[in-house]
């Protein structure tokens, strides 16, 4: 028996006494924060807890995904809500190109029934107009917040750049471009405070570096913080054999392969394509190595299809899991030239999968690799020095230390099953704590 289907036949031996949680999601597929949501909520069901996701954007065929919206209206009125919630940004004219989700309109309707059930809930990414703060004072359970990003205790951007505002309560956001402390970065401290006020909050942090931005927040500075990584489902996500990985991909069998892959890949700044492309044409420049890059998640606008003297390979939108490891399979390396990211699944997955990755030490990042281990960190913004890190892997490639390291890495640390029986732990403890 292989190690990948060993790991699957653990499940069963994790029954628990009887728990009940109910995990509240934007979506249960949209987006990596939603789909580690599921991925959290599936393996809870394996492990034997009653788990159920309760979501403002139902898109899978999953009885156990139960959607938290007026009956008929579907996706629309989420819609609706953001519309509106980005309706209260045209006051910013000034404002940065990066996501900033105001609270202002909620659309989600939360089942009192099913939440009677629940002994914990679990929060995970409910930005998107899903849910304000305000809703969560009608929760009278204790609750796990799952940071996927810094909303949570922001006024309502997703990732800081070098801004510390979150520390002091915002205001003069420079993402809003706004000169007043009176903003809307302030006002959506003021309504996450009155939305917090004495619930029954444990904190989840998946990566080290949003667990310190957590502790220093204003908001979530005195509550209880715990670290727990994102896990990698290893029963999918494991190294098969590249050459029949590139076949089922219909890439050439020869060759160097590097791939890089995430949502909005070539048109959000802070995925890093820029600074990639800059990498790419300084490695043409300097060295003798030929390779192709391969993208996947990427829209269809700024497809090029050659970087200097390198082709370019465009998969377009993954959502198969089993294709999904089988691109990191068939790849060299892995890419991850994100300028601040918490822990992206797409290192997680390719690190199970035994792909080395060259990115950037920023945000999570280092927590899944380490550097001339299985993979090179370069400094943030330094393309320069992501050039000299897919040469170094590429140069490593043949003696296989660097894929067997990434592989036994995930495995020691990333395995979703026992990240799953440290969240049965704290929903345990904090289910008879308040019990």
């Amino acid at each position: 028996m292989d190690g990948h289907t060993a790991a699957g036949l653990r499940a069963p031996d994790m029954m628990v006494e009887r728990l009940c949680v109910v995990h509240l999601a934007q979506s249960d597929s949209e987006g990596g924060a939603n789909k580690a949501a599921y991925r959290l909520h599936s393996n809870l069901l394996r492990a034997g807890v009653e788990s159920i996701l309760h979501c403002g954007r139902k898109h899978l065929n999953d009885a156990t995904v139960v959607p938290a919206h007026l009956p008929g209206v579907g996706n629309f009125v989420s819609d609706v809500a953001a519309y509106f919630n980005a309706r209260s940004l045209r006051q910013y004219p000034n404002r940065m190109g990066t996501p900033f989700s105001p609270m202002r309109f909620s659309y989600g309707r939360l089942d009192t029934r099913l939440l009677s059930r629940a002994d914990v809930v679990c929060l995970h990414w409910i930005a998107g107009g899903f849910l304000s703060a305000g809703n969560l004072q009608a929760i009278k359970k204790p609750m796990v917040w799952r940071l996927s990003d810094i909303w949570p205790f922001s006024g309502g951007c997703h990732y800081p750049g070098t801004c510390v505002g979150f520390e002091r309560a915002c205001g003069s956001c420079p993402q809003l471009g706004s000169n007043s402390d009176d903003d809307l970065s302030r006002s959506g401290i003021r309504l996450r405070e009155d939305g917090y006020r004495n619930l029954d909050l444990t904190v989840v942090a998946p990566s080290r570096w949003i667990a310190d931005l957590a502790r220093r927040s204003h908001l979530f500075g005195g509550m209880r913080i715990e670290h727990i990584p994102t896990g990698a489902d290893l029963t999918v996500f494991y190294p098969r054999d590249r050459l029949a990985a590139r076949a089922r991909l219909n890439l050439p069998a020869g060759g160097h392969f590097v791939v890089f892959g995430a949502l909005g890949a070539t048109t959000d700044p802070r995925k890093g394509y820029a600074q990639l492309r800059i990498a790419l044409e300084r490695l043409a420049a300097s060295s003798n190595h030929q390779l192709t890059l391969v993208t996947f998640g990427s829209d269809e606008a700024n497809r090029a299809a050659q970087i200097s003297r390198f082709p370019v390979c465009h998969l377009g939108r993954i959502d198969n899991q089993d294709t999904l490891a089988n691109v990191y399979s068939a790849a060299d390396v892995l890419v991850a030239p994100f300028l601040e990211d918490n822990l992206p699944n797409v290192v997680l997955e390719a690190i199970a999968c035994g792909t080395p990755v060259a990115g950037f030490a920023a945000g999570g990042i280092p927590d899944a690799v380490e550097h001339e281990s299985h993979g090179y960190l370069a400094p943030a913004g330094d393309s320069e020095g992501l050039a000299r890190g897919i040469a170094y892997i590429l140069d490593r490639l043949e003696d296989g230390h660097m894929r067997s390291n990434a592989g036994a890495f995930a495995r020691r640390n990333f395995d979703l099953l026992k990240c799953g029986e440290r969240y049965i732990e704290l929903f345990r403890e904090v289910a008879e704590s308040r019990a």
